[in-house]
């Protein structure tokens, strides 16, 4: 019997057993399982994966050309996407806006629009009549506006001035209610209002200080309707019981101005936009706000990356090419040469980066086109980089070639230009990957400045720099912040290529890979 139980417990212990399969991984896995346990430096690396997806596709992600201007909305805030219509939900669209100068404060503001599509009109016999644009030969729909102006004087309302004018559309300040009275009042106490008044009319009215006007106010009511059908004008008296307005809807690839896909294929279709079925000049989709000329801050800011992000990735591969020449050759062959090189390379050295950068920017003509500016910044960066970098490489050479697989290079007669770059330099690739990702953002931020300042970029091609360039004034900043978006991506940018950086430090380290 306990024969028997010995033999059930062996093979219960036979049944148990659990199978190990080695695995061996490489260099390369080892690194890389090593940086998935950076998770800052995971997020970093993504969020520069989609910047340069972002640069690449620019053509279909921006929905407006970025040349393209519309002094209609200079400083237009982002638009505001709506998601109700008379309070139903239906699909994001977007209203027209409008740039005035206010009356009272003589700011430029914008304001949204509501184009009427149809009308109800209750006629002063009680009849209910309906006219809708298309239909029954109505061309449009527009209004005879009374604008009057008034100021508060010892607590009664005094009307200074009448404005009566036809106007196409409904004005921003009629919604609902006031569209069932028929009039809106915008009522200001400010300062600004209070000496405009007081200049313009206190004489008028015995007036001796400006704090005697307790008020403002523009009432604006609907005198009459004017139809346009078949041709004809025809005005139309009574009272608006209901109305609807036109919405532009906001879609996924929209067909708008034509682009070039990879520079070379034409493209029309980009990823979003709006609707603009009838073409009115006063409907457009800004996410990020408009500029001084009124472009989109978003598709220039796409297109900026271009630039922005290839200029710090084509100087530092320059940079490191010319560091690995003069670095390799002066560790190598040390004497004479070693001399040379280094104390031309501690010259440029000594010279503070920036300055330097831009001494040689103003040593070249002012008034290039920017497609020579980019390639003048790219040599200009790379030449004030390599310096500081070839003194490292230089003693890594040093130190590489002592080792025995070096000396055993050279004892088998290769030559000497073969030593260097198949057995030296490949060696020195561990720290080149690592100074490459902190070295790209001060690349991204020397162009960065020398746009900032005028010697980069010129308009009206778009650097992230010089877009930040248009946010330097304080008056600009208080009225039109979203310019200082360009400046949160160059600040994203320089973070991720950072932590990129230490993560990929970590990795690299022989500890880290187990």
């Amino acid at each position: 019997m306990a024969e028997v139980n010995g033999k059930v417990m062996e093979k219960e212990l036979i049944s148990e057993e659990v199978d190990f399969q080695e695995k061996y991984l490489s260099r390369g896995q080892l690194i890389w399982r090593a940086f998935l346990k950076h998770r800052l430096g995971v997020v970093a690396l993504v969020i520069l994966i989609v910047l340069y997806i972002m640069a690449l596709f620019a053509d279909f992600l921006a929905p407006y050309d970025p040349l393209e201007q519309s002094l209609r909305h200079t400083y237009a805030p982002p638009t505001k996407i709506h998601r109700t219509y008379k309070g139903q939900k239906v699909k994001p669209y977007i209203l027209p806006i409008i740039s005035f100068v206010d009356k009272v404060t003589y700011e430029r503001t914008y304001k949204e629009m509501l184009f009427p599509s149809r009308i109800v009109v209750e006629k002063p016999d009680g009849q209910r009549e309906a006219y809708e644009l298309g239909k029954d030969g109505v061309e449009s729909i527009r209004f005879q506006i009374s604008s009057v102006e008034s100021i508060k004087i010892n607590g009664e309302w005094v009307d200074v001035k009448r404005s009566p004018r036809i106007a196409e559309y409904l004005l921003f300040g009629y919604n609902d209610e006031a569209l069932a009275k028929g009039q809106a009042r915008f009522e200001t106490s400010s300062a600004v209002a209070q000496e405009v008044y007081f200049k313009s009319y206190g004489s008028r009215f015995g007036l001796t200080d400006e704090e005697q006007i307790e008020a403002v106010a523009i009432t604006e009511t609907i005198e009459s309707i004017v139809i346009r059908k078949d041709g004809r004008p025809q005005i139309v008296t009574g009272k608006i019981v209901d109305y609807d307005y036109k919405i532009y809807p906001v879609k996924w690839f929209v067909k708008s101005w034509t682009g070039k896909l990879f520079w070379l294929f034409p493209l029309s279709v980009h990823l979003f936009g709006v609707d603009n079925y009838d073409n009115n000049p006063y409907v457009k989709l800004f996410i990020m706000g408009a500029d001084l000329y009124g472009r989109d801050v978003w598709s220039r800011i796409v297109f900026a990356s271009r630039i922005s992000l290839s200029i710090g990735f084509i100087g530092m591969v320059i940079t490191f090419a010319l560091a690995m020449v003069f670095g390799g050759i002066s560790g190598y062959y040390g004497g004479l040469i070693d001399e040379a090189l280094m104390r031309f390379a501690e010259i440029i050295m000594s010279i503070p980066n920036f300055y330097l950068l831009i001494m040689l920017r103003a040593m070249l003509p002012l008034d290039l086109p920017s497609t020579q500016i980019y390639i003048l910044l790219v040599f200009i960066l790379a030449f004030i980089g390599w310096a500081g970098t070839s003194r490292v490489i230089r003693g890594m050479v040093l130190s590489i070639r002592q080792r025995e697989f070096v000396e055993a290079a050279i004892a088998i007669g290769l030559p000497n230009w073969k030593v260097l770059t198949r057995h030296v330099l490949p060696n020195t690739a561990t720290y080149l990957i690592v100074a490459s990702t902190l070295r790209i953002p001060g690349y991204i931020l020397g162009e960065a400045g020398l746009s900032f300042l005028g010697l980069g970029i010129r308009e009206p091609y778009a650097s992230w720099g010089l877009m930040l360039a248009q946010a330097q004034d304080v008056y600009v900043i208080t009225r039109a912040p979203w310019l200082l978006i360009p400046g949160l991506f160059i600040i994203i940018t320089c973070l991720s290529f950072n932590t990129v950086g230490d993560a990929l430090r970590d990795a690299l380290d022989p500890r880290s890979l187990g």
